[in-house]
């Protein structure tokens, strides 16, 4: 017979190692749109050219940052419906199993059960 188990342990390894990262990297993106601001802002109107190039890295990377946390929050959220998805089949299976057990004697004709009499 084949048997399956989840890697509960895992999952909550990895959950746990995921749920400071998007805190994290929004705090990244703020430090960096914080930074291309003040290079913009010291740049003065002398270096147009320069000073448009810090504001596009400064917005692409900003979203980057952003888009990386709300996937580590997607992500994170998803680990925990999947811990308790797992959970779930685990406690279905097991009462499915017992209630299997529990039958057994009936189906022999276990004459010791009081409702068999």
């Amino acid at each position: 017979m084949t048997r399956y188990s989840f890697d509960t342990h895992g999952v909550s390894r990895e959950r746990l190692a995921l749920s400071h990262d998007p805190a994290e990297l929004s705090a990244c993106a703020s430090a960096v749109a914080s930074a291309g601001t003040a290079a913009a802002v010291a740049l003065g109107d002398g270096a147009e050219g320069l000073r448009v190039a810090v504001e596009r890295f400064r917005v692409v990377h900003a979203h980057a940052f952003d888009a990386l946390a709300d996937a580590a929050a997607a992500l994170g959220d998803r680990l925990d419906r999947s811990t308790l998805e797992m959970r779930s089949v685990e406690l279905l299976v097991t009462a499915g199993f017992s209630a299997v057990t529990t039958d057994v004697p009936a189906a022999h004709g276990d004459s010791t059960r009081p409702e068999l009499r």
